[in-house]
């Protein structure tokens, strides 16, 4: 009688185990969270060589994009992509080696229906083993992104905008002093832009702002920065010039672009541009070279439109 008593107790224990870990497995399947189980393979000399995954719920399994059950028991670079898999599986081991949970953004390289980054959480438990939650976070790093972009460049034309333009003319000029070499920094105006707007429309002047940058871009060495500073104004930052006639050489290649129609839809617009250049040795605040090249461009815009005109500011040595 005790020992029916003993067994029907251990049936009960037993019973009660298993209705908990079904619990747990429904829980972890039913979360919008990834979780898994990952035990570690360690070579002879005790480093780790691999992960093989022990346990995955549902949103783990989509985000690998293979069925839950084909997941388990296969190896961590067969479930993740391999830029993937080498982040995870370097994640893991920092945790295994600190003995305590670590956090890190991945991205994954599933394919484009699959989330593309995701918040990793990884706790190490008993021996070698490791429990990982991640969730996905594509849409907010990919705000992120979005919005670190727009802080540095022009949303109409993409390229940069003016603050990315300061930042680029005073690193430019600290290196000139620096390491010796001439650089160049232009302001460039299209010259009546607003009859442009007036007599096709906004969209045709985008068109033309757009391409106005691509021809500068196109115009000058690949080196070369080009940015949107605002309207129809825009700033050039050329470095490694030989001297003056360099950079009037070069500012000749951009006039002559421009002297093609621009095309937008059936319209077909030809415009002129003005532009003030300043010719560096990096020894002038980069504040002073801006207001040098705008006073520069105003000059030109006054003697006819049309025309580039060059102030060197360049020390004598």
């Amino acid at each position: 009688m005790e020992q029916s008593q003993q067994a029907a107790e251990k049936d009960a224990v037993s019973e009660a185990r298993l209705q908990a870990l079904n619990l747990i497995s429904e829980a972890l399947d039913a979360s919008e969270d990834g979780f898994a189980i990952w035990k570690a393979s360690r070579a002879k000399d005790g480093s780790v060589e691999s992960f093989t995954q022990l346990l995955v719920n549902k949103t783990g399994a989509a985000a690998a994009g293979q069925p839950q059950q084909e997941l388990i028991g296969k190896l961590l670079t067969q479930v993740a992509g391999k830029g993937a898999a080498k982040s995870l599986h370097t994640l893991f081991v920092k945790a295994l080696t600190l003995g305590h949970s670590v956090k890190e953004i991945v991205t994954s390289e599933m394919g484009e229906s699959i989330p593309t980054a995701y918040e990793n959480t990884v706790v190490p438990f008993g021996k070698d083993l490791v429990f990982a939650t991640y969730r996905d976070v594509s849409e907010s790093v990919s705000e992120r992104s979005r919005l670190l972009w727009l802080a540095e460049h022009d949303e109409l034309t993409g390229i940069p905008n003016r603050s990315k333009l300061q930042a680029t003319l005073a690193e430019t000029a600290r290196r000139a002093k620096q390491e010796g070499f001439l650089a160049g920094f232009v302001f460039i105006d299209i010259d009546h832009f607003k009859a442009v707007n007036d007599n096709f429309g906004h969209e045709t002047g985008d068109s033309l702002l757009i391409n106005f940058a691509k021809r500068i871009r196109n115009s000058l060495p690949e080196g070369a920065f080009v940015a949107r500073i605002s309207g129809d104004e825009f700033g050039v930052v050329i470095e490694q010039l030989r001297e003056e006639a360099h950079l009037r050489e070069l500012m000749g290649e951009v006039f002559s672009s421009m002297q093609r129609p621009f095309t937008s839809g059936e319209v077909e617009t030809s415009i002129t541009c003005s532009a003030g250049c300043v010719l560096t040795d990096g020894t002038t605040d980069p504040d002073e070279i801006v207001r040098i090249a705008d006073r520069t461009m105003y000059q030109a815009k006054n003697e006819g439109r049309n025309r580039y005109l060059v102030e060197s500011i360049v020390q004598l040595t």
